[in-house]
């Protein structure tokens, strides 16, 4: 019998401590069931990691494990819930015998990594499974083959990397959810994609919260295997290989316009005797090496090239570069490569122009190739080099062509001294003109200044005036 004498007043009136005692209880009550319904963490703070059930109801919250006695007589058992569960395995056929009226099974947390077996058809009454932030990663291919009333699999926060389409494509199932798993973002995953009634990808409830694993780690899964998809069908049109590199954002509210990719496709030894007239979107890198290209024209005309900044063209057939002055391309370019090509040379003033403006280049390779090595290209060529060694990879590799028929043939073009390039072709013969030149001078001045010795000393013994100087009037 209440005691207290004071009441509490309301809006209804005045409660008696006794009824306020009453309902207090009964929240409580509630309150500690709604503890060992949500909350497995409740439990694991305040106890061991021995096995213990606790029923209320038609509601069964185990920790650690399943106690023996349920493994039968669990015949009243509506929801299961398994808190921690400690192998790395669960075996459904073992542990749900003793439960033929299941609707809800729920796994939070744990070590369980793999489903060993399919869920027998004693089960099939079970309408929501919901394994959570556990390691779960593989299931059997027709796991959920008996469960007829399966509507709803909450499979968030595990370790599946990708799903097997057959085994989660079950006609009963209404929804999935699956984020918090690393799942990989590839060709293979495009099934998601599917917004037709009845397909996996369209019951799969919470897609705007899928993100992808390594590499490209973080991002939203849906627009990124959307540009898998889209690359794959437009690399078809080429005769290349294509790969998505990278994606770059993070998503967010528009999630679209903040993502931005990057492909590399590679077109190298396919016989090419001109550029792609066509580039899958989002196209970075471009693999042209080991073809027979010529003309570099496209770079300038052609607009699928505009977002291309890394270009390979070793061992091709370019012979000059003049046409890319002054292009847009040159002027945002990362990384050219034309190694091994049959460049003699470039426009040296304009490449130097483009490397002082644009912040974007990385890398230029311009080895292997047949370089003129004289003193009207070398040079300024040389200072070039000089200048931007720490762009130009391959520096050690760009050297006077071989053929140059010279003691400069083959030698590295920076390490050249200026006048072992301004040499005259006519300087390794024996005598030159200007020397013979200076010779007879020389003996010219010798005998003018030996004439005039003798006849000073002529003067002085003989008096007699020079021969020249009696003709003068």
């Amino acid at each position: 019998m209440c005691k207290i004498t004071f009441r509490f007043k309301s809006k209804m009136g005045e409660v008696p401590c006794h009824i306020f005692l009453i309902l207090f209880w009964i929240n409580l009550q509630f309150s500690l069931v709604h503890a060992y319904e949500e909350n497995c963490d409740s439990y694991q703070t305040k106890s061991n990691t021995s096995t213990l059930c606790k029923q209320h109801d038609h509601r069964l919250v185990c920790f650690h494990g399943l106690e023996d006695k349920w493994r039968s007589g669990g015949e009243n058992v509506r929801t299961l819930v398994l808190c921690y569960w400690p192998l790395p395995i669960f075996d459904p056929r073992d542990v749900l015998q003793g439960f033929p009226s299941l609707r809800k099974l729920e796994i939070k947390r744990g070590n369980l990594t793999t489903l060993i077996k399919p869920f027998p058809n004693e089960s099939r009454s079970i309408e929501r499974i919901e394994i959570t932030g556990t390691g779960l990663k593989e299931v059997p291919e027709n796991a959920f083959a008996n469960l007829s009333n399966l509507r709803i699999l909450d499979f968030r926060n595990n370790s599946f990397p990708e799903l097997n389409v057959a085994t989660f494509n079950i006609p009963s199932l209404h929804h999935i959810y699956l984020s918090g798993n690393p799942l990989k973002c590839m060709e293979e995953t495009k099934w998601i994609l599917n917004r037709e009634k009845g397909s996996l990808g369209h019951k799969i409830a919470d897609k705007e919260y899928l993100r992808c694993t390594a590499p490209y780690d973080g991002r939203p899964l849906i627009p990124v295997v959307e540009i898998i998809n889209t690359l794959k069908e437009e690399c078809t049109k080429t005769v290349c290989d294509c790969e998505l590199v990278y994606v770059v954002g993070n998503g967010g509210k528009h999630i679209y316009k903040q993502l931005m990719a990057f492909a590399s496709v590679n077109c190298s030894h396919r016989g090419l005797t001109e550029m792609p007239s066509f580039l899958p979107a989002n196209t970075t890198t471009l693999h042209l090496s080991g073809n027979k290209i010529k003309d570099l024209r496209p770079l300038t005309t052609n607009p699928v090239y505009k977002g291309v900044i890394d270009l390979y063209l070793d061992g091709n057939k370019i012979e000059s570069i003049v046409q890319l002055e002054g292009s847009s391309w040159m002027d945002h370019f990362r990384l050219f490569s034309l190694r091994g090509n049959k460049l003699t040379d470039l426009p040296t003033y304009a490449l130097e122009n483009v490397l002082q403006h644009n912040g974007n280049a990385v890398s230029l390779y311009l080895g292997k190739n047949p370089w003129t090595c004289d003193c009207l290209f070398t040079p300024g060529f040389q200072d070039l080099l000089i200048r931007y060694t720490n762009l130009i990879k391959d520096i050690n590799d760009v050297r006077c062509s071989p053929n140059n028929g010279d003691d400069n043939s083959d030698r590295i073009i920076r390490d050249l001294k200026r006048t072992e390039i301004c040499v005259s072709s006519d300087e390794d013969s024996i005598i030159h003109p200007l020397d013979v030149l200076n010779i007879i001078l020389a003996f010219l001045i010798f005998l003018i200044i030996g004439k005039l010795l003798y006849d000073y000393w002529s003067f002085k013994k003989t008096g007699q005036l020079p021969w020249i100087v009696t003709k003068i009037p």
